[in-house]
């Protein structure tokens, strides 16, 4: 770690960095607009309408209900974070408030960092947390985070997806050896330094919380979508798990305000042209379930929250 650290310090490292960032956000931007032109175009708006219809209701019910797991969990890293960080001063209430809002809202807005960072400083310095305790809060609450998507990923190749061609179980095999190894090292204390920032790595219990809270988190989020695709045209679930990571992980990358547009032409690209007026009329139900309701939640709780504060 220490090679690594006077890298990311670099000023002139940071700021080629960033530049890359921003050309692949940039590229990814064209290709999904240019994607969404050619899909959009070859569609009547009429069918996706009918399509939206014709969705059974009792799966939007239950789409409704698996956002509200995801969430749940989004919020349960919060407050494993906290309780590593700043067990006597951020309570387990306001953890799973600052999570699910930062969530909530960077989901939607985009630039997670910039976002989710934002809404966790409001929140936490209330109780008391200075800048340095809340990037530690927001540092492990990502690590579980993308420690859910590892254990999702790999259990999607372990199940064989059709994309993999037959190379599925060993490259999911290799994974959980990684994520093994990982639990592994961890057993004893162990730190990362960033330049000035160090921050204390969870230990192998806690590691293995994180990974059972980030597989039902994923699950959730991946079922709420599968959910609203029509049961005549869906995949089978381990053939849509990484189709809909790919999809997420591009959307992440991209910068775009809840991977908007780039979420939607993967997903798109991944059925035939016959079959998407009916992904696309999922696509927007899931949009409005996992993304505006829980927008509209946050919004709403953070200006109550705002208001009592003020009032105080």
């Amino acid at each position: 770690m220490s090679a690594l650290a006077p890298s990311l310090s670099n000023p002139g490292a940071r700021r080629w960095l960033r530049g890359l960032s921003w050309l692949v956000s940039a590229l990814l931007l064209a290709l999904a607009a240019w994607l969404l032109h050619r899909y959009l175009g070859a569609m009547r708006w009429r069918d996706v309408a009918a399509a939206l219809v014709q969705l059974p209701r009792a799966h939007v019910v239950v789409a409704v209900a698996a956002t509200a797991v995801s969430f749940a969990m989004l919020a349960t890293f919060d407050v494993l974070a906290a309780r590593s960080v700043a067990p006597a001063r951020a309570s387990t209430g306001l953890a799973a408030f600052a999570g699910f809002a930062a969530h909530a809202l960077s989901n939607t807005l985009g630039f997670h960092a910039v976002t989710g960072g934002a809404v966790r400083y409001r929140v936490y310095a209330t109780a008391g947390l200075g800048a340095g305790d809340i990037a530690r809060v927001v540092a492990l609450a990502s690590l579980g985070v993308g420690l859910g998507y590892a254990v999702l990923g790999a259990a999607g190749l372990l199940m064989e997806p059709a994309i993999a061609e037959g190379w599925g179980r060993p490259a999911g095999v290799a994974v959980v050896l990684l994520l093994a190894a990982l639990v592994l090292w961890l057993a004893r204390p162990r730190n990362l330094r960033i330049g000035r920032w160090s921050i204390a790595l969870p230990g192998s219990g806690a590691v293995l919380r994180q990974m059972l809270v980030g597989g039902v988190e994923m699950s959730a989020a991946i079922g709420a979508m599968y959910l609203l695709l029509p049961p005549e045209i869906a995949p089978s679930f381990a053939d849509f798990v990484p189709i809909y990571l790919a999809a997420l992980l591009a959307g992440i990358v991209s910068h775009a305000p809840g991977g908007l547009g780039v979420f939607e032409a993967i997903l798109l690209g991944a059925f035939p042209a016959g079959a998407r007026a009916e992904v696309l009329a999922g696509l927007l139900c899931y949009r409005l379930v996992y993304n505006l309701l829980p927008f509209g939640a946050a919004a709403l709780a953070l200006g109550v929250f705002e208001a009592r504060r003020r009032k105080a």
